[in-house]
């Protein structure tokens, strides 16, 4: 008899693969699992990026070479774990690439296509060939991680759309695989401390002041908040939830059109 909740595939031993687990919110996020007691695996280009949570959980944790972008290696993957197992609970779409803020016009097409084929087609890849495996467990959940650029688009022109088009596909996943038992949603993560942030804040090329004056809790976003965001929706206290975006973001969605009015909504400022 298959186990019918997330409590009872993770005490049975049935795995999260997370892809894009090598660092910063995929790092996260397969910290946060392996702590939650389940098991790991830890998807990333190679053998050395995806170990670093495996110190910490060794027995949870099992690094894995997957790159989302190459459709074979990614259906020899999910052959392999039918095959060999452990089964599947849950599938967390991490894997992405980042891309700097340009003109349209100066947009170098290479760089657009890469950005869409990790961070749109990888997700959906791994969703179509992960997917049956939830389904012969049982049931599960698929957390896909998309941006507030699917809501607010920032100048990326290429990153922008292919968020906005997975967070679509997420609603469109969660009601075709829903009859199955799995459910489907996002985490939106906002401007969140992971090594690339803390680079382009180092360089410049991020302003923290900035940032942090455009959200609601004026500050940046810990990439262990967004894999708690994860966690909830892996697990059973989100068992009615499917097909939504979850905003992770210190409330920037909320609030960063207020700074066109200045200082006044801000009282202690109006007063000055």
């Amino acid at each position: 008899m298959k186990p019918e909740t997330q409590d009872a595939r993770r005490a049975a031993g049935h795995a999260v693969l997370v892809t894009g687990a090598a660092g910063g919110i995929g790092h996260a996020v397969a910290v946060r699992l392996a702590a939650d007691g389940w098991t790991v695996l830890a998807a990333d280009l190679d053998q050395v990026g995806a170990t670093p949570e495996a110190a910490q959980f060794p027995d949870r944790v099992h690094p894995m070479v997957l790159d989302v972008s190459d459709g074979a290696a990614v259906d020899l993957a999910a052959a392999r774990l039918r095959s060999t197992g452990p089964e599947l609970a849950g599938l967390v779409n991490v894997a992405g690439v980042l891309q700097d803020v340009e003109p349209l016009v100066a947009q170098n097409a290479q760089t657009a296509r890469r950005v869409w084929e990790v961070n749109y087609f990888g997700a959906q890849r791994c969703t179509q060939a992960f997917a049956p495996l939830l389904i012969d467990a049982g049931g599960g959940a698929i957390v896909n991680i998309t941006s507030i650029n699917a809501h607010r688009p920032l100048p990326l022109h290429a990153y922008a759309p292919a968020k906005a088009a997975l967070a679509a596909a997420t609603v469109l996943a969660a009601g075709d695989l829903g009859r199955y038992g799995i459910r489907v949603n996002g985490v939106a993560p906002g401007f969140t401390t992971t090594p690339a942030m803390r680079r382009k804040l180092a360089l410049g090329t991020r302003d923290a002041a900035g940032l942090v004056a455009h959200t609601a809790l004026a500050r940046l976003v810990e990439p262990s908040e967004v894999a708690a965001a994860v966690s909830f929706l892996l697990g059973d206290d989100a068992a009615a939830i499917t097909g939504v975006s979850l905003p992770v973001d210190a409330g920037w969605t909320a609030t960063a059109h207020w700074m066109d009015f200045g200082n006044r909504l801000d009282p202690a400022k109006e007063k000055q």
